[in-house]
């Protein structure tokens, strides 16, 4: 690699290892442009997090905007929702690259997300981005090693997903129930919570986590009902099944 290049960066453990291994490449001969998509139905905190990363690598983070649902056509969270939204993002990126004239994108899917219902990689593989991790036949668990060695915390990040995954389709992406959702993940990250998801369904607050995990929310039941209900839900309920990754689908 001897040109500047972008790296789709989201601050999973994916993306900063894409990041880690520009950087290395590079050495400074040449820039690495940390590119993040922001939008209304990202969580607040990834925002922060992968801010944090980057001054971690010493590299500035590009924050991209898209500021509605409505501008890319997924106001009413479609099935095609993760399409539309990879589709308008890396048109974003690809647009950075043109007036910085960088011709290269870098994003960090790997072989296990092949694996899964991943309706981005067909916008993904429209933008013309490479994808290091899936060329070199990476898995998430050689990630996640990697970035061990690096002594890189991104090792051990749970996997994240936007907002827009903790309502059924159909329903409308309106801002304040995404920020409603984004505050409920908040308030259980703070009771200690790992990996979790808040569904919504109307009146009814879906807590999706670990099973190892049920004990410690059943004694936290009252002040989890407490505070989920003062964001506007009628029920809150604990799923038995505990966490799926794209249980909305």
């Amino acid at each position: 690699m001897t040109e500047p290049v972008m790296v789709a960066f989201s601050g999973g453990a994916d993306s900063v290892l894409v990041l880690k291994l520009a950087l290395e490449a590079s050495r400074g001969r040449f820039p690495i442009y940390a590119l993040y998509a922001d939008a209304p139905w990202m969580p607040r905190m990834a925002l922060v997090e992968a801010e944090q990363i980057a001054r971690d690598l010493q590299v500035k983070l590009e924050v991209i905007n898209i500021n509605s649902p409505a501008s890319i056509g997924i106001e009413n969270n479609p099935q095609d929702r993760c399409y539309r939204c990879k589709k308008a993002i890396f048109k974003a990126f690809m647009d950075f690259g043109q007036t910085h004239n960088v011709k290269i994108l870098l994003e960090g899917t790997q072989l296990d997300d092949l694996t899964k219902y991943r309706p981005g990689l067909k916008a993904i593989a429209e933008s013309g981005a490479r994808s290091p991790l899936k060329e070199l036949g990476l898995h998430k668990s050689d990630v996640r090693k990697l970035l061990t060695l690096w002594s890189l915390s991104a090792s051990k990040k749970p996997s994240g997903s936007c907002l827009a995954t903790r309502l059924p389709y159909g329903q409308t992406l309106s801002v304040p129930i995404l920020n409603q959702i984004d505050q409920a993940e908040n308030c259980l990250r703070s009771f200690g919570l790992g990996i979790l998801r808040v569904r919504s369904h109307g009146d009814i607050a879906r807590i999706e986590t670990d099973p190892e995990y049920f004990s410690f929310v059943l004694s936290k039941q009252a002040d989890i009902v407490r505070k989920l209900k003062s964001l506007g839900w009628k029920y809150v309920t604990l799923d038995l099944e505990g966490f799926r990754s794209g249980s909305m689908d």
